[in-house]
């Protein structure tokens, strides 16, 4: 969930050079498009699937473990049993901290408080942001929470590596500038290695969508884009309307497929139903390779403010009458092969 810039490309070198660095630092890297709209180059409707369809949990069920599909092999499951309020295990989870550091230009200071990031006691994870929190030093008066599994999920080759949780957006009176996000991220570089975003949405306005970055941001496409993927938009499906999102929870999933070598494919799956896909030949094959061939932790994120929110609402977010605690909260987080 990162935001560059249209810049020249003596200034996104530039760009490029600062992000590298912030990744260094904070394990983190570029990852959004500005346009609300499709972006360019993007695969087009999704095909019907030919696999297995992913487990679907229940939007309503509080188990902390979705159920198994038939052709399936559970690989992990996300642990967010406790008492409401409690602290995730530090073991499991990376809390990626700080003001300003993402290169989303996002305002909030990310912190490892309860206050932001904690299990409801219901089997699920909550990130809320807050304005004007006790004791809070963030320069903007916003705190939230991002974090990041420790551990590496790598789609195995010949098979099919599925990652899927069930969500509820937040859902705030006011929510310019809510930027909530399920992505993945590769272990290097970006964009060359890799970032797969799950779902996002922008100033509460009920939508998801699914994007693919990978390649380079050196070289020019000749349309403001960069590199095979298209960079900074990267092949994606656009904003899509995500009724009852805010209110109720849906499973947001992704497969990445690899049971042809010869062209492999990235599917997204909304409630079950597939929206979106990238395949291997339209991206070319050692773009692919660097950036999907290999490990990906799993980053669940409450940003407030930043590139994509204030593109989407033409304004600078968040603003005077954005309202404070508004809460994504995260359940049956888990992981399968196929």
């Amino acid at each position: 969930m990162f935001t560059i810039k249209r810049l020249g490309v003596a200034a996104m070198a530039a760009v490029v050079l600062v992000a590298g660095l912030v990744y260094a630092l904070r394990g983190g890297g570029p990852s959004r498009p500005q346009s609300p709209s499709a972006h360019p180059g993007q695969s087009g409707p999704a095909a019907s699937p030919t696999s297995p369809a992913p487990p679907a949990p229940s939007p309503t069920s509080t188990a902390t473990t979705a159920p198994a599909a038939p052709g399936w092999q559970t690989v992990w499951t996300a642990d967010f049993g406790g008492h409401a309020g409690g602290r995730l295990d530090h073991g499991v989870w990376k809390f990626d901290t700080g003001t300003g550091i993402f290169g989303t230009q996002e305002v909030e200071t990310m912190t490892n408080s309860t206050a932001n990031v904690h299990v409801d006691g219901q089997g699920g994870l909550d990130i809320t942001a807050l304005r004007g929190s006790p004791g809070s030093r963030a320069p903007s008066g916003w705190t939230s929470g991002r974090i990041q599994t420790r551990r590496l999920f790598a789609p195995p080759p010949g098979k099919e590596m599925l990652v899927s949780a069930s969500i509820r957006q937040p859902d705030p009176p006011q929510g310019t500038g809510y930027w909530p996000g399920f992505w993945m991220l590769g272990p290097g570089p970006w964009p060359k290695d890799g970032e797969i975003d799950i779902l996002e949405d922008e100033n509460a306005l009920s939508t998801h969508s699914g994007t693919l970055h990978c390649g380079n941001m050196t070289q020019s496409n000749g349309d403001g884009t960069f590199g095979p993927c298209h960079e900074g938009y990267g092949f994606g499906s656009g904003r899509l309307p995500c009724p009852g999102c805010q209110t109720g929870f849906h499973t947001y999933s992704v497969i990445i497929d690899r049971t042809n070598e010869a062209d492999q494919q990235i599917r997204w799956y909304f409630d079950g139903t597939e929206f979106f896909s990238v395949k291997e030949s339209a991206v070319g094959k050692g773009p692919w390779t660097a950036a999907v061939d290999h490990g990906f932790t799993i980053i669940l994120d409450l940003a407030m403010g930043g590139s994509y929110p204030d593109e989407v609402c033409q304004c600078v977010s968040p603003n005077a009458q954005t309202s404070s605690e508004g809460t994504m909260t995260v359940r049956q987080l888990a992981v399968y092969v196929h």
